[in-house]
């Protein structure tokens, strides 16, 4: 049994990243802190902390680097990034490929209205390119042939969608005048009602797909009007989302906001629990650091929060939340070539299918176009992903032989990511199910005792995008720094 915290030797002790011995009201806190050291469990709070800082914010994604980055500019100096994995950028990810260009493996998109990320992104000295689209598209879906009587159904159905999602407001949607019935029906119940043809039903699927990686006949329609309000438009969010790519690629971002805040970022430090009371928590990372803060930010996904433990328990609503949250599933994939052949086809490297096992393609070439890379969608529920990388690679260029050609077989090399199947991600997108938002929604931000809630999923505007993990890390320095004092 470790032995009790010495609270004179604690009191004394230098902080890290603070500079010296602890400040009066510094040593006051820390004081009231210290009964909470007492309390029983399986792991060592009962020692003294290898640093003491004002705030430990968890995630080293876009937004807990945004928020540190934020309270940096805010003066607050005393700031701790703690980052489960070896690397910053979250669930973006760049992989370099062996002719010299890269892939992104996570987010890689930016577009209009996303005024936060793009502002950032200038701040950084980032720059953007349009996504590639000149040429012809495949389109070997059903509803790749609209008839009069489609096409007015699809428009009429989006200018409806459009509507009602004004009738849900962005700060508390389970609010809305109407939440519990439609919270209560899925996107694919809406859609029966209000919609009369199969391919114009189908365009909607395909973007509930690739949007939130689940099925219509899953997602909420609450949840389904919150995310298309929190993006402005159906079609803001559909297409005009994809208008521009990230110079350097998406983690470029992460990469510059870590330098940005390097001395505070320590990667490899999974926490392991989190001892917190009204003032203040003890965060126990990396299976042998203590850490102690006046405020804590959680910058992640919620279902990846539910992960660490918490000491007390969180409250019922919060913990339920985390527990239930729910994750989307597909794969990504990429070809690379030497050249972008499919230009000097006429093609724009889009292509669409409902029966291959790439449902979406598209060109995600560098900015020059020096490289050919093909990126690509495979919409899959889990147990249908085929058992080996070899195999799961002659389908990939199998569908892209499909919409361009035999030459898309003879790819210099594949690269995949699942984030599923990532040891530290649940998953990437969030298709919620009916009954979740009015449940459990008003926990969503709320903070707990000194815990705080960032990730994109908490934003309002743009959530599940990037832009939105900015302005949610923004908000939770501003709530940090004003509780601060």
């Amino acid at each position: 049994m470790p032995s009790p915290l010495n609270r004179r030797r604690f009191l004394q002790f230098g902080t890290l990243g603070l500079g010296g011995a602890l400040t009066a009201s510094q040593a006051a806190w820390a004081k009231t802190l210290l009964p909470g050291t007492q309390t029983v469990t399986d792991l060592d709070f009962q020692r003294e902390p290898d640093e003491v800082v004002d705030v430990v914010i968890i995630g080293g994604g876009i937004s807990g680097l945004t928020a540190a980055y934020a309270l940096k500019q805010k003066g607050r100096k005393s700031v701790k990034v703690l980052e489960v994995r070896d690397r910053v950028g979250g669930r973006t990810l760049n992989a370099p490929t062996s002719n010299g260009s890269y892939v992104e493996l996570g987010g890689q998109w930016v577009g209009p209205t996303q005024d936060a990320v793009l502002g950032l992104m200038g701040d950084l000295g980032i720059g953007r390119f349009p996504t590639y689209n000149t040429g012809r598209q495949v389109d070997q879906t059903s509803s790749g042939s609209l008839g009069p009587l489609e096409i007015l159904d699809y428009l009429n159905a989006v200018r409806k969608i459009d509507n009602l999602s004004k009738m849900v407001p962005r700060d508390n949607p389970w609010n809305a005048a109407n939440a519990a019935q439609w919270d209560s029906m899925t996107v694919r119940d809406w859609m029966n009602q209000n919609m009369s043809t199969d391919a114009a039903k189908d365009i909607i699927e395909f973007t509930v797909q690739s949007d939130f990686g689940g099925s219509t006949r899953s997602v909420s329609f609450l949840w389904f009007l919150f995310y298309v309000h929190s993006a402005t438009n159906f079609n803001t969010m559909s297409d005009k989302a994809q208008r521009w790519r990230i110079e350097g690629g998406a983690q470029t971002i992460s990469l510059k906001l870590a330098r940005k805040v390097r001395q505070k970022v320590q990667l490899n430090a999974g926490v392991d629990g989190i001892l917190w009371r009204p003032n203040g928590a003890l965060i126990r990372y990396g299976g042998r650091h203590l850490i102690a803060a006046r405020k804590v930010i959680i910058a992640m996904m919620p279902r990846d929060a539910a992960n660490m433990r918490f000491f007390p328990h969180l409250p019922a609503q919060r913990d339920a939340l985390q527990r239930n949250w729910g994750t989307g599933q597909g794969d990504k994939y990429f070809a690379v070539y030497p050249t972008p052949f499919w230009r000097q086809q006429g093609q724009s490297g889009t292509g669409l299918s409902d029966n291959q096992f790439i449902v979406l393609s598209w060109d995600n070439s560098p900015s020059d176009g020096s490289v050919g890379i093909l990126g690509g969608f495979a919409a899959l529920e889990g147990s249908q992903r085929p058992p080996t990388f070899a195999l799961r690679r002659q389908l990939v260029l199998r569908s892209f032989a499909s919409f361009f050609g035999p030459q898309a077989m003879n790819a210099i090399e594949v690269h995949e990511k699942s984030w599923e199947l990532d040891p530290n991600t649940e998953g990437c997108v969030s298709p919620l199910e009916p009954g979740f938002l009015t449940a459990f929604g008003p926990a969503l931000r709320e903070p707990v005792g000194p815990i705080h809630w960032a990730g994109t999923e908490t934003s309002t505007v743009w959530c599940g995008y990037m832009d939105g993990a900015v302005r949610a890390g923004r908000r939770a320095a501003e709530e940090v720094d004003l509780a601060l004092g």
